[in-house]
Formats: C-alpha cells, structure tokens, sequence
C-alpha cells in the first residue's frame, strides 16, 4: 500500500492500493459512538455501497446513505440542501464522518456539505473514477455550481483522509476512463516529462496505473503544500480549463470535464507554439497523446461565445484573469492576460471541430 502524506492546514494521508477500501476501519480508527453518511450517486450505489457498507461493519457504527443522479447538474444548491436537511433529520454531530463515495461531483458536493454543515465536520473522500483519483479528491477544493459558471460557490475544505482504490475503476466506462487520462495528460505537461512519455504507449498503461495515479497525486501535493488556498503557484493546475469550463457549460454538460480539459490544452498548446514559444515537436507530442487515449482537441464551439463564459469565470481578477503557458513538456508558467489579449491569444490556437 503507497501512502502519500498532504502536510497542509489540516494534515492527511492518502492510501492508494487495489482493495484499500477494506482497510478502511482500521485506518480511520474503530469508534462505535461515530456514525457515517455515505453521500453517492446511483451507478456506484448499485455497484459498490455494500463493499463499502462492509468495510465499515467493523466500526459497528450506524451508516446512512444519501443517493444523488450522477453527473454534473447533480452539484447544485437543490442538492445541496436535501444532504444538509438530511444529516439534520439523522442528528449528524460533530464526532461523525460523511463519506464522499464517488467521483468528481460526488467529491466536490460532499466536502463542501461537510463544510458547513455544524460549522465544519470531518469527510473522507473515496473517488471511484481515474480522474477523482489523480486530481478532485486532493487539495480540499470544494464547489458547486451556477446556471452561468461552474464551481462558482464553494470553500477549502481538506479531507480527514482519501483511499483510492482500483477496484473501483475495473467497471469504469471506457469514456469515463478518457476522461481521467486528461487530468493525467495535464500533470504530465505541467510538471513531468517522463510521466508524459509514459502515456504515449497506451498498451503498457494497465500496469503502470497505480504508479501513474501516485505519481500525479504526489504532485499535486507538493503543489497543494506550497500554495495551499490557491493563490499563487496552485494556478497552474487550471492548464487548459478556462476554456475547458466554458464548453462545459455551453454543452450543458454533455462534453465531459476530462474531455474539455484536453481540448483546452491543445488549444493553449496550439497558441503557445504559434506564438513561437513552444517548440512544434512538443506540440505534435500533445496533440498525439490526446489522440491515443481517445480525447478530441478541436474547439466544438465559435471563440467568441466561449470567451462570454470565461470572463465570469471564478479565476478572474479584476480585468484580468491568470492563463498557463507551455515553454515545453514539463515546464509551464502563468500569464496574466487581459480578456481582449486572451481572445487574440486563443484565436492562435483555434483547432475547430
């Protein structure tokens, strides 16, 4: 078992193995006076609640669910408020523990319950998804969304600990997978030229994919330990998703998030190599390994309606909002742009679909 301590405000470790979950009790600690609520969605309900359920038998606590729609529309305020009333009408107190059993969304909903429910009680995150593992569920970012921006409301809540587990990825759906492998794509650009390499040979990444999933985690920690409420270095990880945020919402959700981030990526990529910055091996190296995990990278949507979202994007300050540029694979940096010289950027890297 690989475990990867988060020195943070509130420190915490995180356990990555295949069959971690059942580990479970003995790792949070056995207290037959705390109680769990287990917030997920239907699909890993109906696959995974009594693994779960089983694992924390050992407790001999009592265990609630709560079982929401999967997708992106299901982080809402209408949500929200059902799993706040909820824990209300259980007596949840501050001595119990919610139990985020899901992916992104589930993630994302969950911490920023536990947030402000009582003022703040502890949560666990178990993502069931590649990209909950290498990316969500660390960092103690928390949201949901608006009608016009995603990820609009929320707080910095850490986790009390996170097991990722891959098991759970064995059902994943092969589009669901891609997506994971777009937040994976990203950590390798941003700070891993090796890791990057890796990806290009799909055939060998079954066996590599715990190292890869510890790999990408142990990196967002160390970025996380440095800037850990996001307002300097911390920026990076948003590589491609202003853009990828605007499809998001333009698609009513329907292009997934590790879809969207890829296209950002390229996009940026494709800005920065015109721009002469980077050079067009590492471009073609990008496009190609979009292209191997089955990613699109052209913009789906006109340059100008996308911008409309971004300039509500979270990101921005002011008149100006913060972009990641690539010098090449493994070496990124910010850019402050004003949102005139953001377009015209773009408009370098416009790939239509």
């Amino acid at each position: 078992m690989k475990e990867i301590l988060v020195k943070v405000s509130k420190p915490y470790k995180i356990y990555i193995d295949h069959g971690v979950i059942d580990k479970i009790s003995d790792l949070v600690g056995v207290d037959r006076s705390r109680r769990f609520v287990v917030l997920t969605d239907k699909n890993v309900d109906s696959l995974y609640f009594e693994t779960l359920a089983k694992a924390l038998s050992k407790t001999k606590s009592d265990i609630f669910k709560f079982v929401i729609e999967p997708g992106e529309d299901s982080k809402s305020f209408d949500n929200l408020i059902s799993l706040l009333e909820f824990m209300a009408d259980k007596d949840i107190n501050s001595k119990d523990v919610l139990i985020a059993f899901g992916g992104g969304v589930v993630g994302d909903l969950g911490g920023f319950a536990a947030a402000i429910y009582r003022r703040g009680i502890d949560y666990i995150q178990v993502p069931t998804t590649l990209l909950a593992q290498v990316d969500s569920s660390v960092g103690g970012k928390t949201a949901i969304n608006l009608s016009r921006a995603k990820n609009m409301v929320g707080s910095f809540n850490q986790p009390r600990a996170v097991f990722c587990d891959r098991q759970f990825l064995h059902t994943l759906a092969d589009d669901e997978f891609a997506c994971g492998m777009g937040e994976v794509i990203k950590y390798g650009i941003l700070f891993d030229r090796d890791l990057f390499l890796k990806l290009m040979d799909r055939g060998r990444l079954d066996e590599n994919l715990e190292p890869i999933i510890a790999r990408c985690i142990s990196l967002k920690r160390d970025i996380v330990e440095e800037d850990e409420f996001d307002t300097g270095k911390r920026q990076l990880l948003n590589l491609g998703h202003s853009l990828a945020h605007s499809i998001e919402v333009i698609s009513n959700h329907t292009i997934k998030h590790g879809k969207a981030v890829a296209i950002g990526i390229y996009t940026v990529a494709l800005g920065c190599a015109k721009s002469g910055l980077l050079p067009s091996g590492d471009l073609e190296l990008i496009k190609e390994v979009i292209q191997t995990h089955n990613l699109p990278f052209k913009l789906p949507y006109k340059l100008s309606d996308m911008m409309e979202i971004i300039r509500k994007d979270k990101k921005r300050r002011g008149d100006y909002i913060n972009e990641i540029l690539i010098r090449k694979i493994g070496d990124t940096y910010l850019e402050q742009f004003d949102f005139d010289g953001l377009e015209e950027f773009f408009k370098n890297g416009v790939s239509h679909a």
